[in-house]
């Protein structure tokens, strides 16, 4: 088959990888030619082709999207319908055709993961498909008569026909936003559409009960979205006002915003069909402003909990010399110097002004905190439950489905997420799961969404970014550092010459990951290079900062 590239105003993936089974290693970035912004086309069906040549050529078809798929199309008999925007199958290797009898033909497939009609990934372990495809003759040629809705494309082929957008979901307080990755064709007339269809569709099930969403279940969009420079119009079903109001409309229409900022759009307008004058912009909206983390690094360096770079000192005072409490680790909300310790085996609740408050002892896993001042602790890796204590109130929450003895975790900086990584036989498992609500406390933690295995022994994991999550293990003398996108891409990271002794996120700017080494220098991750800071030295401890 034919392919050429043609230049379209797109964008592509960039150089990571989609998650699949198995490890993630250095190879898992596609080597190859630069191809920039392109579209695929393919050739249409040659005379006097087989049953598995009409098969193939209707597979390969699929790379070229132009014109709603019509190049596949034409592989199809007169009548047959097939909706590509049914969701996509990702396969590694080639399918394997067999002819079933002479009016079908099957495609084996190995399947490594799927995203479906609303652009929710989920990777799938060494997963095996079989595709039914069944043939008629017509005007004396071979057409698919019926076909499976959707696609199958190599992992390569998707990073090239499909991007990445991150859709927004309140919090359950409704203060704040939650990032949620999702893919979609590379189509500019279709997206804006797509965006609005899956926020109105709600978000990916392990996700769900952790967040709220605006929109009514029964909505759903009317017409296409129109886009006037920075703004876009969207028109949604009677069903989205039956039960709601116009703040939360409103509500609605920040969310659309927030899930199509990357495309531009500074406000979004929504009307009601059949409701002439009644809309809500997102401008009119509560405001959603997360509260600001400053961007300097806080370490415990010199006996001193301080920050590092010019500005003003940090303002705090714990009660607790924690180098010589030996803490390992810490994390501070910094506009009230709240704080959750490990120190000798000891979770401790710190708070400025008063005594350190002991929330357990012989623990062995680093403890999290929340913005609403949640700790959250693992009293026992080998048992599949977890412990959050706001100071007074203090609730056991069962982890379901976990495989191996737990090692880290670690509370997204917007509280409706809880990232782990297990020890199993196999390397490294490493999970995010929604952490349920009400009024605020904590109930349960949802059952959690598995990530691609890492390999070696977990060291430590890290919230790198809304949507991503660092995992740092050891293999054999040396480390590994893998960046994992919660429903997205998964990428190795550089380890510095000196090896990690602890992990820490970066707040904004291009610093994506912080790191103590093992020589006590505090270590800055910066697009490919690990960088030393300067200005302190001797550094024991590197907060992770809320």
């Amino acid at each position: 088959m034919a392919v050429v590239a043609v230049v379209a105003a797109l964008g592509l993936v960039g150089c990571v990888g989609l998650p699949t089974s198995g490890p993630v290693s250095a190879g898992e970035v596609e080597e190859g030619v630069d191809l920039g912004d392109v579209e695929f086309i393919a050739e249409g069906p040659t005379p006097g082709a087989s049953q598995e040549e009409i098969v193939q050529g209707f597979l390969q078809a699929a790379l070229s999207p132009a014109d709603d798929f019509s190049i596949a199309r034409d592989y199809l008999a007169d009548g047959a319908e097939w909706d590509p925007s049914a969701g996509v199958t990702l396969r590694s290797g080639q399918p394997q055709l067999t002819s079933a009898d002479q009016a079908t033909v099957e495609a084996a497939v190995d399947v490594v993961g799927s995203v479906d009609e609303h652009g929710a990934f989920s990777s799938v372990a060494g997963e095996a498909a079989r595709r039914t495809y069944v043939l008629i003759e017509q005007r004396g040629e071979w057409r698919i008569a019926d076909a499976p809705d959707g696609l199958v494309l190599s992992r390569y082929s998707f990073e090239r026909l499909f991007d990445s957008q991150t859709l927004a979901w309140y919090t359950e307080d409704r203060a704040g936003f939650v990032p949620e990755v999702r893919w979609f064709q590379r189509t500019t007339e279709a997206l804006p559409g797509s965006i609005v269809d899956a926020v109105l569709a709600g978000p990916v099930a392990w996700l769900a009960p952790a967040v709220w969403s605006a929109a009514d279940a029964d909505a759903e969009r009317v017409g296409d979205v129109a886009l006037d420079d920075a703004v876009a119009e969207v028109t949604v079903s009677f069903e989205q006002v039956q039960e709601s109001s116009s703040v939360e409309l409103s509500m609605l229409a920040m969310q659309v915003q927030q899930s199509m900022s990357r495309l531009g759009v500074t406000e979004v307008v929504i009307g009601i069909d059949g409701v002439d004058g009644y809309s809500a912009s997102s401008r009119d909206a509560p405001d959603t402003t997360p509260p600001s983390v400053d961007a300097r690094p806080i370490v415990v360096a010199d006996g001193e909990l301080t920050y590092v770079g010019q500005g003003a000192a940090l303002d705090v005072d714990l009660g607790l010399d924690l180098e010589a409490a030996d803490a390992t680790s810490l994390t501070i909300r910094e506009d009230d110097g709240l704080a959750v310790a490990l120190a000798a085996g000891q979770v401790l609740r710190l708070v400025p002004g008063i005594a350190p408050t002991v929330l357990d002892a012989g623990v062995t896993v680093a403890p999290s905190l929340d913005r609403a001042g949640w700790a959250w602790w693992v009293p026992d890796p080998a048992t599949q439950a977890i412990v959050a204590s706001d100071g007074q109130r203090e609730v056991v929450l069962g982890l379901p489905d976990l495989q191996g003895s737990i090692r880290d975790v670690e509370v997204s900086r917007d509280g409706a997420r809880i990232a782990i990584v297990t020890e199993t036989a196999g390397g490294t498992a490493a999970w995010v799961a929604g952490i349920v609500r009400e009024g605020g406390a904590p109930v349960a933690v949802a059952p959690p969404q598995r990530m691609p295995q890492v390999t070696g022994t977990p060291t430590d994991v890290a919230w790198a970014s809304p949507t991503s999550v660092a995992v740092l293990t050891t293999a054999g003398d040396g480390q590994q550092l893998v960046l994992l996108t919660v429903g997205g891409a998964t990428q190795q990271l550089p380890t510095p010459q000196d090896a990690i002794t602890q992990l820490a996120g970066g707040i904004g700017g291009s610093a994506v990951l912080r790191a103590r080494s093992a020589v006590g220098d505090l270590l800055v991750l910066r697009g490919t290079q690990w960088q030393p800071a300067s200005g302190v030295d001797d550094v024991r401890l590197v907060a992770v900062q809320l």
